[in-house]
């Protein structure tokens, strides 16, 4: 009697450890325990956490219910990959002096996939690897018809990047970071095929070989992945198709709403086909997603295994 109920308190002790874990007893608790931890760097306009609202909705909370270390730094909501990168470089120094951690999994959605990859160009010693998705490798044919459309130094220009800049400001101050200065234009004009083809030249690891195609998945010591969509509307509930699916009126060819499927290529691909757009790829709007559609997290999850298993 006094062996089986000892039995059952271990039992019960077991489990509850297992579920304060995030997971249950038939699960591994340390499934997306990764030897360096994975950073997740939001695109253009983006944040880290904002009034309580993480802009990899719900992506950070996944990953660490099973083992996985996971920071999520915050950069200029509008400027370019340059600027960007090196914001980036300053807060992975600070971690790496408070952690002890050596490098880090970088992984960036939109403008986030060319700031990582500045990142492992300009300070390979803090990188194990590379990850990119949705992201303008490219460029956008969006921001190539938006340059386009406004006339270079004209009031209707000057007016626009003053409304993103602001937007920007306020983004970055209610994300704790009111000391970065915003230049729209910038990152327009970064986004644009020019200005990829510019930034390529200068950081060309992982490029693929192709159009469509996939790159080296290794250079250098560091590994490069990409993933993307192909699909702008994917919810009719969710608002921000609506937009995705106008932008996506500019685009030709299959595009995720404001990235081409082959611009999203970098690396070696996982697929750049998953039934997600733009806004999917990061989960949101607050995790609505079509019933039949990629589910986001579970590709996040994926991605977390599998450098696991590749001892990152």
């Amino acid at each position: 009697m006094i062996t089986r109920l000892l039995l059952l308190v271990a039992l019960a002790v077991g489990f509850s450890q297992t579920a304060r874990a995030g997971c249950w007893s038939w699960q591994q608790c340390d499934e997306y325990q990764t030897r360096f931890p994975i950073v997740l760097v939001h695109g253009v306009a983006g944040w880290d956490t904002l009034l309580g609202i993480d802009y990899f909705y719900g992506v950070r909370d996944t990953l660490e219910q099973r083992g996985a270390t996971v920071y999520t730094p915050n950069v200029a909501a509008w400027h370019d990959a340059y600027t960007r990168g090196e914001q980036l470089i300053n807060q992975l120094d600070d971690i790496r002096a408070i952690s002890g951690q050596s490098k880090f999994n970088l992984v960036g959605h939109s403008l986030g996939g060319p700031t990582v990859r500045y990142v492992a160009g300009t300070r390979p010693d803090l990188v194990a690897s590379v990850t990119t998705v949705n992201a303008v490798n490219f460029g956008s044919d969006f921001a190539d018809a938006a340059r386009g459309i406004v006339p270079v130094d004209s009031a209707t220009e000057a007016l626009i990047e003053a409304a993103l800049n602001a937007m920007g400001k306020v983004t970055d101050i209610l994300a704790g970071n009111s000391e970065y200065d915003q230049d729209a234009l910038a990152a327009v004009d970064f986004m644009t095929s020019p200005g990829a083809d510019k930034f390529n030249r200068l950081f060309p690891d992982g490029m693929p070989a192709s159009r469509c195609g996939s790159g080296a998945e290794k250079v250098n010591g560091i590994y490069y992945y990409s993933w993307g969509g192909n699909d702008s509307l994917t919810n009719i509930a969710d608002p921000l198709d609506l937009f995705l699916g106008a932008s996506g009126l500019l685009i030709e060819g299959e595009h995720d709403g404001l990235v081409e499927r082959c611009d999203q290529h970098w690396g070696q691909v996982i697929r750049s086909d998953y039934a997600m757009n733009h806004a999917d790829a990061i989960n949101h709007l607050f995790g609505l997603h079509g019933l039949f559609n990629t589910d986001p997290l579970a590709v996040y999850e994926q991605h977390a295994a599998r450098l696991k298993g590749l001892g990152l």
